[in-house]
């Protein structure tokens, strides 16, 4: 008996012990590359080799959602060498998706306007993938906007259908675009120091966020769910993403392609939101469901000191 007792405790124990089995989806928006300051050629083809670089060594089959104007020169003509970066991400093995062509916000455009954008923003992208067999499969919405009325909102969705499209939801949104504003003015300045600063704090933050979000899921769904990551393609994420995945690794995640996470039968959770913010999925879920604010309390907010850094 005391031998039995024994025996369970250990399993117990082990299975304490045992890291947590987690997967994301990691998603990258605005491409082919976003700057609060200017980057030459090289600096651009760097970036964007660094993160992808990163992104191999990971194993992470990221996805990239494109504005098109990103790739037009001062001129308004389209620029071969940002063109060049989209196929980067395609020689590398990663899927592109639309992301609009002029980063529209929806609840301040007309529907058909809106619809227009994003076949304008096809354009290269499509023909890209066409090359290689392939066709853009998913949509994401600038700002998260999805519309401020069930009817606009289901509209476009029947519309996205009909182009081939799926919606690309997020569960794990954060502001690593302000980290990125102040990381790009102490590098414009050649301030080393603080471009290290601000990437460990926003390593930091990004750890809390992640923490947050898990913690939301079991709130929300009763457990945790493989999660889509919202990041941006920002001389901040070619710096850091690589350690960025480490502590993933290390909190238990594998990286999954969006198809494996959306696979995942709280993706089909109602959703019915049509208010004037671009909140995750999870927090749409949880106001269809009628889930009391106070399940989302709590998010991490950004250090003032980097906020007032990225002004």
């Amino acid at each position: 008996m005391t031998s039995l007792v024994a025996v369970t405790v250990a399993v117990l124990l082990a299975a304490l012990q045992a890291p947590v089995r987690r997967e994301v989806a990691v998603t990258f928006d605005d491409l082919p590359l976003v700057s609060s300051e200017p980057l030459s050629l090289a600096g651009s083809d760097s970036l964007t080799v660094r993160l992808l670089g990163a992104l191999t060594r990971h194993r992470v089959p990221a996805i990239g959602f494109v504005n098109e104007n990103r790739l037009m020169d001062a001129s308004g003509h389209l620029d071969s060498a940002m063109v060049r970066l989209l196929e980067r991400w395609l020689d590398g093995g990663f899927e592109l998706g639309n992301h609009t062509y002029g980063h529209p916000n929806l609840h301040q455009t007309s529907l058909v306007a809106y619809e227009e954008d994003i076949i304008r923003g096809e354009t290269v992208t499509r023909r890209l993938l066409g090359a290689r067999g392939k066709a853009p499969r998913y949509f994401r919405h600038p700002f998260l906007h999805t519309g401020r009325s069930l009817e606009v909102r289901d509209s476009l969705v029947t519309f996205l259908t009909a182009h081939g499209y799926l919606v690309a939801p997020v569960t794990i949104d954060n502001s690593d675009y302000v980290f990125a504003r102040a990381f790009d003015r102490a590098h414009a300045r050649g301030d080393a120091v603080a471009t290290t600063r601000l990437a460990a704090s926003y390593l930091e933050y990004m750890d809390a966020v992640v923490s947050f979000y898990e913690r939301q899921s079991v709130a929300i769904l009763g457990r945790e769910i493989p999660q889509v990551l919202l990041l941006h393609a920002s001389p901040l994420n070619a710096e850091a993403f690589d350690r960025l995945a480490t502590r993933l690794e290390e909190r238990g995640y594998t990286m999954v392609s969006l198809d494996r996470a959306l696979a995942d039968s709280a993706y089909q959770s109602a959703d019915r939101y049509t208010g004037p913010a671009g909140i995750t999925w999870l927090h749409r879920w949880a106001i269809t469901r009628g889930m009391p604010g106070s399940v989302f309390r709590g998010e991490p907010d950004v250090p003032a000191w980097v906020i007032k850094a990225a002004q």
